[in-house]
């Protein structure tokens, strides 16, 4: 079981992390030009989009280096949640900037200066946007591989930004095409809206994630991981509670065992399915598993050969699936529907 994320994977989240600021510092320098030549509310509402994104970049650069720092004794599950902060950072962020740009925007729907250079700015936005297509998409794949919550935020969060990009592209364009000044500050009004509700689902889910709040596809990844790993020494497992934090995932589970079974064979059954769980998942985890003895409800399921406790030969079977190995130990049996609570004796 590793300690932490491997030397490569944690080289290649820092690398994405300051690639992110680079890139998203030049971006933002392309826009702001972009706005200073036309003086367009709705391009200004696409630049300060842009630096908001290296300003939260930075932020998202620190937090997955604490989260790829081994556990100690002052932080025994690691540093991962730094990453659930920085989410929530960005997130603060994006809703900060989206107030910013209705403030600058909101006056001019009842006038301004007219525009100038359209054409000029919507070349430089529109190459700026592409650029940002790309780095979203890298940061988005590079941090769902390697289970890093910040890279896939500022991940989110530069696509968001390239929505606003298009939006504005649309907006200007019908601006040089109609001659319509007021459609400027109505879409850059439009894309504070659009980014103010980008902010708060990212908030939403960073409070989530430090409630512990379990992802679908993290607690059926275990389940699966669980059923590549079962033996017949595993009875039933259940109270299965999984915590992430960052890259690393907290496994717990009661599983019970068959009643004969020494301190050391248990170890050997924990050992054995601790290595089969980090095989399957393929990311840093800590197992913690507390062995209930099995009593004589348990044969009729039981898969053990040559028990010397047998009371009745095995009939059934059970059904593993997220609700009963997250449940407090009721068995769901097959072909048979009747239950038996896990752990009586």
């Amino acid at each position: 079981m590793p300690a932490s994320l491997s030397e490569s994977s944690a080289r290649t989240i820092q690398r994405a992390a300051l690639l992110s600021i680079f890139a998203g510092a030049l971006i933002s320098l392309i826009k702001f030009a972009a706005f200073v030549i036309t003086d367009s509310a709705a391009i200004f509402s696409d630049a300060v989009e842009s630096i908001n994104n290296v300003l939260a970049a930075s932020v998202a650069a620190y937090a997955v280096y604490q989260s790829a720092r081994a556990p100690d004794r002052e932080h025994p599950f690691g540093r991962g949640r730094w990453e659930y902060f920085s989410a929530g950072f960005e997130g603060g962020l994006i809703i900060l900037a989206a107030l910013a740009i209705l403030y600058e925007a909101a006056p001019r729907l009842l006038g301004g200066e007219a525009l100038r250079q359209l054409r000029l700015g919507l070349a430089l936005t529109a190459a700026a946007s592409l650029a940002n297509a790309v780095l979203g998409w890298y940061l988005q794949r590079t941090g769902r591989r390697l289970n890093s919550e910040a890279l896939v935020a500022d991940g989110k969060h530069v696509f968001s930004d390239v929505i606003t990009s298009l939006g504005v592209l649309l907006g200007v364009g019908g601006v040089v095409l109609s001659g319509w000044q007021w459609l400027d500050p109505l879409v850059a009004c439009a894309m504070a809206l659009w980014i103010l509700i980008s902010g708060v689902r990212i908030v939403q889910s960073s409070f989530h994630r430090l409630l512990d709040r379990v992802r679908p596809e993290t607690l059926q990844a275990a389940v699966a991981a669980l059923h590549a790993a079962r033996r017949d020494a595993m009875i039933f497992p259940h109270r299965l509670r999984l915590r992430e934090s960052g890259p690393r995932l907290e496994i717990n589970f009661h599983l019970i065992t068959p009643r004969f079974y020494t301190i050391e064979e248990l170890h050997r059954l924990e050992s054995a399915i601790d290595h089969d769980l980090q095989t399957s998942l393929d990311r840093p985890l800590d197992l913690l598993m507390h062995s209930d003895p099995c009593s004589p409800l348990h044969c009729t399921i039981c898969r053990v050969q040559g028990c010397p406790l047998r009371r009745e030969a095995a009939t059934g079977d059970l059904h593993w699936d997220a609700s009963s190995l997250t449940g407090d130990g009721h068995l769901a049996l097959a072909p048979e529907s009747r239950s038996i609570p896990a752990g009586s004796e």
